[in-house]
């Protein structure tokens, strides 16, 4: 278990027993499962006592939306003076995920302006939020493994169904299903949540089974029309533009989980899903084994991440120059081809 600072422990107990304070909880901007997950148990923890709000930057998947309280989410795009008024009021902002403060959106402004507390839960690499107090730890599954761990250290008798469903989301869809960034706490965090009671299996129909049509049509035609490999470095890049999307009428969501699907072609090691939006490209990078591919994406594409899995963006570029940009960063690092074409080289069948 990672230990929690003393002072923070203090700190949570003490404004858990006053009424009057008010917390807000921000997940990042194009919150996942681990964000939702983390912030909505936290919403559950602190709810009974406080005054408590999760307000989001951006909209979140609606296949989250079942999920306990996720109805009360507070998405500051289409209630901004609400969510502005929020943050300016509070006690407390708890950071949930992110370790940047332009991963807050357009609430960033408003979260260094606001006079709270902040703390920072967040298990990503190389945290510089200008916070009071981080809980930030890179060996676990997920944010939502951390909020486990600080309630097991503070008040864990608050340990209920409603936050074991939230937290067991979090750990199982950042993991990929329990498939990378696993630990021997995960396991034992998954132990204590069955037995608050939770519906493993119907937790998975609900994230992982319960697909629109579109969806599921545009994973066949992403896979089948817009995947390249690369076969001697075994990397493969998936490409889709806004037109490519508009066609499946795509919804937040839509491509969670896509990025990690060429993985499962036996000599490929690198997946990277190159996404353009409205306002910018998003490109998801995954690897297998002891391939590093968080690199690339602190060095190329304004990002970073997880030795297997990473992130990054890039703005006012088209998507064909976006590609090139990436395949010129992969052929140019001497490191990371010699990592794929060993990886690739040893499991061609």
């Amino acid at each position: 278990m990672k230990i929690l600072d003393s002072h923070i422990i203090q700190y949570i107990q003490q404004i858990r027993q006053q009424e009057e304070q008010s917390i807000v909880l921000i997940p990042h901007v194009n919150p996942d499962g681990d964000a939702i997950g983390a912030a909505l148990a936290l919403y559950h923890f602190f709810s009974p006592e406080q005054k408590c709000n999760v307000v989001l930057p951006s909209a979140f998947p609606q296949f989250l939306s079942w999920m306990p309280s996720a109805n009360e989410l507070i998405n500051a795009q289409k209630n901004k003076k609400m969510a502005r008024e929020l943050i300016a009021n509070a006690s407390l902002i708890v950071i949930v995920d992110h370790n940047a403060a332009d991963r807050s959106g357009d609430l960033e402004a408003y979260i260094q302006q606001s006079k709270a507390q902040k703390l920072m839960i967040d298990h990503h690499p190389e945290p510089h939020y200008p916070v009071d107090m981080a809980y930030s730890h890179i060996d676990v599954s997920s944010t939502s493994e951390l909020v486990y761990q600080l309630i097991a250290q503070t008040e864990p008798q608050t340990l209920n169904l409603e936050i074991a469903t939230c937290i067991y989301v979090g750990i199982m869809t950042d993991t990929s299903n329990y498939m990378h960034n696993v630990h021997a706490s995960t396991f034992k965090a998954v132990s204590v949540l069955i037995d608050c009671g939770i519906d493993r299996q119907g937790i998975y129909d609900r994230v992982f089974r319960s697909q629109t049509e579109n969806r599921m049509r545009l994973t066949a035609y992403a896979l089948y029309q817009k995947t390249e490999i690369i076969d001697e470095l075994g990397v493969a890049i998936i490409a889709l533009s806004q037109s490519d999307l508009n066609q499946f009428a795509y919804q937040d969501g839509d491509t969670e989980g896509l990025s990690n699907m060429p993985l499962d072609i036996a000599h490929v090691g690198i997946s990277i899903l190159v996404l353009e939006k409205k306002d910018e490209t998003k490109l998801s990078f995954r690897s297998k084994s002891d391939i590093a591919i968080n690199r690339l994406a602190k060095l190329h594409f304004n990002g970073g991440g997880h030795r297997n899995a990473a992130g990054g963006r890039i703005q006012n570029m088209e998507l064909n120059l976006v590609v090139a940009k990436l395949k010129e960063a992969i052929w140019n690092d001497h490191e990371l081809i010699i990592q794929a074409k060993e990886y690739a080289n040893a499991h061609k069948l």
